[in-house]
């Protein structure tokens, strides 16, 4: 059985930008992750530590204080009382408490402020005629100052009399470091000072039946995946289930997450798309880096924490999903060297070993000048590397052996052995380091057949793109198979794959939608054909009909 915790549950306020205002907001039963300080209630709701970076860039408005297990906190009151008369005491206490948050250079400096020491202010003692029986509510208080209740020159005495009668505030503000709750020490000191007393004739305590079930980790789905991903990636099926294989794995063995996912194969095959995809269909954050801009630290180039901190931004820093995603750095190969001391290479290397293990970084916008840091932890992260690697495969091709100087047709696609560590060692210029902890997935190479299916099947395809355009124009277009068999070739020919499509199609369909656009309502259909590839203004229209 867990151990259960309780927690005041904390609303925050901006009163402006450098200024946060917390209030108790309810009392809640849960459990504590110590090693990511969050505290979890029994519905599965998740809270950041009041005043922790992660709770002040949440967009959650929500987070806890004031932590206690739920024993010590029956020892301090009363036996008598029941569970419920509990609660609603602990929450009575910790409403007396408002704390205040300034951001200072990025970090956040804190205090509290006892609700009782501010009921005595001048300004708040004049809105009522009885000052000795007044008793301020802090509810109050905060939507008043909220809401403007208070005029400018209300607001202006309270904060001369806030400096005033309350000097050491300042010293404290400058204490970046002070992050003690006031009420939690409060309690938990009155605890440990009745605590032996109460040792020996302790009576039974109050038990609570609640028990926390570890929540299991949502399976991968192979099949359904793998449908998802191969509507849009076509001619990759067995790379695909491969790829989705090796992550089911590591979901269910926590060694396996220590490994890297190496992809390999020629440009614009889909090793980013695949794992684009993947990604979005595990709803899961994808972040591409280009490994030629890394460089190892102290030296000119870009550092893992700078790039961590632009994944964390594009995460609405998010702490828990920047943990979670799918990280790919791309042309991993370009890092091959022959120098052992090439810090913009097989230094690279090294930098990126403990990141595909798994470990911790101060993640910053510069990591020269910043200084907001947060800490992000890549044990959880799904880290992928790609690179065309054309050294290695051009001396894996197997030729063939039947006849004098036989060899594989310029229309066939090359038959690969299977490679080695050594033939990346070798071939690739890549560490013995870096290969040990990497599984290498080769994608398929594409042949003219492969592309023309890719633009006839894929959900994305450049052609059901143009499609897709043309018909909010009200206009069917249609492409012959001598155009898709004419844009393959010239993409196969460039050596651009799947990837040169978009700008091939562009280039060959731009007259025809100038003239529908142009004439919008005159046209039904639009023809392009293999001509029309190599001469854009070659095109066939057909009008619409006009009602009799």
């Amino acid at each position: 059985m867990s151990k259960v915790y309780v927690a005041t549950i904390m609303d925050r306020h901006y009163l402006n930008d450098q200024t946060v205002v917390f209030n108790c907001d309810h009392v809640l039963l849960g459990r504590y992750i110590e090693d990511r300080d969050l505290f979890i209630d029994k519905d599965g709701n998740c809270y950041h530590r009041m005043c922790s970076a992660e709770s002040l860039n949440s967009k959650n408005q929500f987070s806890f204080a004031n932590l206690m297990p739920y024993e010590e906190l029956l020892d301090f009151f009363e036996n008598n009382l029941s569970h419920q008369e509990i609660i609603n005491q602990y929450g009575r206490l910790s409403s007396e408490i408002l704390h205040f948050v300034s951001i200072d250079n990025g970090q956040a400096v804190y205090t509290a402020i006892n609700s009782k020491n501010l009921a005595k202010l001048p300004i708040m003692s004049s809105k009522v005629e009885d000052e000795e029986t007044y008793e301020l509510s802090m509810q109050d208080l905060l939507e008043g100052v909220i809401d403007g209740k208070y005029s400018l020159e209300e607001l202006n005495a309270m904060k001369d009399q806030l400096s005033s009668d309350y000097e050491d505030i300042e010293v404290i503000l400058e204490a970046v470091d002070c992050q003690i709750e006031a009420m939690e020490d409060e309690l938990y000191d009155k605890a440990m000072e009745e605590e032996e007393a109460k040792e020996e004739k302790k009576p039974k305590k109050k038990e609570l039946n609640i028990e926390f079930i570890p929540e299991k980790k949502k399976q991968i789905d192979i099949e359904d995946l793998f449908k998802k991903v191969t509507k849009t990636l076509i001619a990759q099926d067995e790379p695909t289930r491969r790829v989705i294989a090796e992550l089911a794995r590591k979901e269910l063995d926590e060694r396996k997450k220590k490994e890297g996912i190496l992809l390999t194969g020629p440009t614009g095959v889909g090793k980013t798309e695949l794992m684009r995809l993947i990604a979005k269909h595990l709803d899961r954050p994808f972040y591409k880096i280009n490994a030629t801009q890394l460089t190892t630290p102290g030296y000119v180039g870009r550092d893992v924490e700078e790039a961590l901190w632009d994944l964390y931004i594009q995460c609405g820093r998010d702490i828990n999903k920047t943990e979670q995603a799918i990280i790919f750095f791309d042309e991993i190969d370009k890092k091959g060297s022959r120098k052992k001391d090439d810090v913009g290479g097989k230094g690279v290397l090294n930098v990126l070993l403990p990141f595909i293990e798994g470990s911790t970084y101060d993640a910053c916008a510069d990591m020269r000048t910043a200084h907001e840091k947060v800490k992000i932890s890549t044990d959880n992260m799904i880290v992928i590397l790609g690179g065309a690697y054309t050294d290695v495969y051009k001396n894996l091709i197997e030729t063939n052996k039947v006849g004098f100087n036989a060899n594989i047709t310029s229309k066939s696609k090359p038959r690969y052995r299977q490679a080695t560590t050594k033939d990346f060692i070798d071939y690739g210029m890549m560490t013995d380091e870096f290969m040990g902890r990497v599984t290498v997935i080769k994608l398929n190479d594409l042949d003219v057949d492969d592309i023309v299916k890719i633009m006839k099947e894929s959900d994305e395809s450049a052609m059901k793109i143009q499609e897709e355009i043309f018909d909010k124009l009200g206009v069917k277009l249609t492409f012959t198979d001598d155009f898709a068999l004419e844009v393959a070739k010239q993409a196969e020919k460039k050596k651009t794959g799947a990837r040169g499509l978009n700008g091939i199609i562009d280039a060959a369909t731009w007259q025809a939608f100038e003239e529908v656009y142009k004439h919008q309502g005159e046209y039904e259909e639009v023809v392009l054909d293999n001509k029309t590839v190599e001469d854009a203004s070659h095109y066939q229209l057909v009008k619409k009909k006009e009602n009799l």
